[in-house]
């Protein structure tokens, strides 16, 4: 046979490696990495067309049951105002220019029906919409920011009214402002005056008008009609009644009824208190008689039965209204706000005489350590006076620099020895000492003179005092807001009292975020007077699942029914100071909402172009919180947002434009994320001016709201890192007794006390780096702050003034008797009441 043919092959190191082919049989680590948490059903014994089948059919089918489930809530809640005796949609008319009327707003919309309606309408007016069978109650409103919030908060829509001739103002740019702070519903934008353009013009002024809501309330797809037309009126109208009413989270979670007739009836033998009938549909949640109501100025009262409505049949005939649901005595909520705390809770054992004496022993065996300490001695050189001694810095005090000395000296001890390692011992010997004689005729060991003595020779008292005037004229001159941003938290040490004695509350931390701080030490009688969740997480949760499933304890009655709402104790003053302009409405609370305990919100600083709003919020200045649907009269303290891991919050003197500060004040717990919004009323304006808006947040007592002072000291001499510090303190004693505090500088120097110098409060100080003559020397020291218990409930008369009624048991203008069920003295006991779920 022939010879095979010779093939050339390439090397092996040539051979190009192609990737590996993926295996089916994966590690553990790569299946979970690829499932990443997913735990897959064991797979049935089925062959892989009919598992993939299966799968597909089982995807399409929990779809079809979502699908169906949205549907089915969709038409509930279409239903929900559809028909005779369905809830009508409350529809707010906010004028945004000066020239505008809402009150046309109503007659457009009822001639386009071909309905008569009074020229002048007075409060809400209920329109029938025979067309698309569906009732609307408008609401239309004056400009008064006030009043505008309260329709907007219960509203289902909102109609933007602007003008075609006149922009939008300052006031209706505000009041959009506090519209988006508080919660926006669906919203509809109407313009008048705008048939006296050209047709050119209108759509201009229609394109622009639209950008403007687009700006503010981006997303919401608004829509912009002229009820001076009647077909676009028809239009508004048809708009209204075939869209679904968007939720709002934390008004919906609670039961409200929008009132649409009121009854007061006085309780036999009590004058000025009895029972308020409230007829109206109920919103929002199932509404229980066993939930507290709150009447928006007047506070929480109980509720004593709920009835049906009497109905009208087609035939005339009248049917009586019905028991629907009476409150359980042992389900019911309890008007109590306040703990009653134990006066003996805090009591605490006197020391006995052996630990007393024992204390004794133990501060003399100190004091007589510190009189038996002995003076060193230094070696110096010949001629240093005793004083230059003084100043000396020890190699023992001044690790660092002894250490580089010390180094030194030892390299050139080693060239000694090399250059002398042929000389003899004797040489040696003698040359050695000849050294030591000539070292000791250079040096001498003298005692220092005591420079609390020798700095008192050249201070000059007279020019100490005319320097530390000009000092503090100096800062004087600075606005007091304006030294808080450029030099925040310096306090002035006074002469007249010792810093000691003046800052004996204060404490110094090693570091303000993450040093502990117990947060049950030194509380106030205050506290004794809250209530605390031992779990707040948990029992929100199981609050808000009982309220989804419908296991509220007791079955309420359901959304949409028309029901009158019997509301014991009321004092006849809500009926009197109604503004019938406005709906009147009850909210019902959620379990655990009556009762008080420390409130926080996050809140920021709104700027406006008006002076009067631009003004300095100091901490614990009065200021009109609303919270949700509850308003309060409060004086907070302002911490800082973010806290450290300690659970430390710094404290704010001041509430500074385009900020975020927590407002911490003694409030009702609110469970919902309810949005806040911050006046402030003085007797020059009229009408509050919104000055922040913000939202809730968890409540928690053991929050520390750390107020921090810095005492501010200048350098006097300087030393290489030595230096010598004055005007932080002016007694040698305070020295001593702030002498374990670390200092620092502006500029980020860190240090610490080492002595005092003189009478006057000088100290030496000693710092990581040699400190420059323009820096400042900090000390910081810590006090906690509480809020003062002075929470009133606020009530607004309509006409801009502003009564107050006492939350913690004091009377306002009218006597109350049911704001009295905040009860209790705060005695000894320090520490708030625990509820658990």
């Amino acid at each position: 046979m022939p010879p095979n043919p010779q093939h050339h092959h390439h090397r092996s190191s040539l051979k190009q490696n192609n990737k590996a082919f993926k295996s089916r049989h994966a590690s553990k680590g790569s299946i979970k990495a690829k499932n990443k948490g997913r735990v897959e059903k064991s797979p049935k014994a089925t062959s892989i067309s009919n598992s993939l089948s299966s799968k597909k059919a089982d995807r399409r089918n929990a779809a079809k049951i979502e699908q169906a489930k949205k549907r089915s809530e969709l038409a509930s809640n279409i239903r929900l105002f559809t028909g005779p005796n369905a809830p009508p949609k409350v529809v707010a008319v906010v004028p945004l220019c000066p020239d505008v009327d809402p009150l046309q707003v109503v007659v457009d919309l009822h001639t386009c029906l071909e309905l008569s309606c009074q020229s002048q309408p007075v409060g809400p007016v209920t329109l029938s919409v025979e067309r698309f069978k569906q009732k609307l109650k408008i609401v239309p409103v004056s400009r008064r920011l006030m009043d505008i919030l309260d329709a907007v908060r219960v509203s289902d829509f909102v109609i933007l009214l602007m003008s075609a001739a006149v922009e939008v103002d300052a006031e209706g740019t505000l009041a959009l402002t506090a519209i988006k702070a508080q919660g926006v519903p669906l919203l509809h934008g109407v313009v008048q005056h705008l048939e006296n353009d050209s047709p050119k013009m209108q759509a201009a002024v229609r394109k622009s008008l639209l950008s403007y809501m687009e700006a503010h309330f981006p997303g919401s797809d608004s829509k912009l009609f002229s009820t001076s037309q009647t077909q676009e009126a028809i239009s508004l109208l048809r708009s209204i009644t075939s869209i679904r009413p968007k939720p709002v989270v934390w008004r919906d979670q609670h039961s409200y009824v929008v009132s649409d007739a009121l009854e007061f009836q006085e309780t036999d033998g009590e004058s000025g208190i009895g029972i308020l009938k409230v007829m109206g549909h109920v919103r929002g949640q199932s509404l229980s008689a066993n939930r507290l109501i709150h009447i928006q100025g007047f506070g929480d009262y109980q509720i004593q039965k709920i009835t049906s409505c009497p109905i009208v049949r087609g035939n005339g005939e009248v049917v009586d209204p019905v028991d629907l649901q009476f409150p359980h005595p042992e389900l019911q909520d309890s008007l109590v706000a306040e703990n009653e705390p134990d006066p003996m809770d805090g009591e605490q054992t006197w020391p006995t005489d052996e630990e007393i004496a024992e204390g004794d022993a133990n501060v003399a065996r100190i004091e007589q350590l510190r009189a038996e300490r002995k003076k060193k001695l230094l070696r110096v050189p010949k001629g240093t006076s005793a004083y230059q001694a003084a100043w000396i810095v020890d190699e023992a005090e001044n690790g660092d620099e002894g250490e580089d000395s010390s180094g030194e000296n030892g390299d050139d001890f080693d060239m000694d020895d090399g250059e002398d390692e042929g000389e003899s011992d004797e040489e040696r010997a003698g040359s050695g000492e000849e050294a030591e004689d000539q070292s000791e005729e250079e040096y001498e060991e003298i005692e220092p003179e005591s420079k609390l003595d020798d700095f008192d020779v050249g201070f000059n008292v007279a020019d100490d005092e005319r320097q530390y005037k000009e000092y503090l004229a100096e800062k004087k001159k600075r606005k007091e807001e304006e030294d808080d941003l450029q030099f925040p938290d310096e306090v002035d040490t006074p002469r007249e009292i010792p810093a000691r004695v003046r800052f004996a509350r204060y404490r110094g931390l090693k570091s303000f975020r993450t040093s502990p701080w117990d947060p049950y030490e030194n509380l106030p009688l205050d506290y004794a007077r809250i209530f605390q969740f031992e779990n707040y997480k948990r029992t929100r949760s199981k609050v808000l699942k009982d309220l989804a499933l419908g296991e509220d304890q007791w079955e309420g009655v359901d959304v949409g029914r028309k029901v009158i709402v019997w509301i014991t104790n009321v004092p006849k003053a809500v009926m009197e100071t109604h503004n019938p302009r406005l709906p009147f409405t009850i909210f019902s609370l959620l379990p655990h909402e009556r009762k008080f305990t420390l409130a926080s919100c996050n809140i920021h600083r709104v700027d406006h172009t008006n002076a009067q709003s631009a003004r300095t919020i100091r901490s614990k200045d009065p200021l009109i919180l609303w919270s949700g649907f509850r308003k309060f009269e409060v004086r907070p303290t302002f911490s800082e947002t973010k806290g450290g891991s300690n659970g430390v919050f710094r404290f704010e003197r001041y509430f500074h434009p385009n900020k975020n500060v927590l407002a911490n004040f003694y409030g009702p717990i609110a469970f919902m994320n309810e949005p806040v919004l911050v006046f402030r009323a003085s007797e020059m304006e009229e009408v509050p001016t919104l000055v922040a808006t913000g939202h809730s947040v968890p409540p928690s007592p053991l929050r520390i709201v750390a107020k921090r002072i810095l005492l501010t000291g200048h350098p006097f001499k300087i030393h290489r890192r030595s230096a010598v510090i004055r005007y932080m303190f002016f007694d040698p004693q305070d020295v001593e007794y702030f002498k374990p505090i670390q200092l620092h500088t502006k500029m980020g120097l860190t240090g610490h006390i080492r002595e005092s110098l003189g009478t006057h409060g000088y100290m030496k100080c000693l710092f990581g780096e040699q400190i420059k003559p323009q820096d400042t020397v900090c000390l910081s020291l810590y006090k906690r702050v509480f809020p003062k218990w002075n929470t009133q409930t606020w009530v607004d008369d309509g006409a801009g003034r502003s009564g107050w009624a006492a939350a913690s048991g004091k009377d306002g203008d009218g006597e109350w008797p049911v704001e009295r069920a905040l009860t209790g003295e705060a005695g000894g006991a320090s520490a708030s009441a625990m509820m658990t779920d």
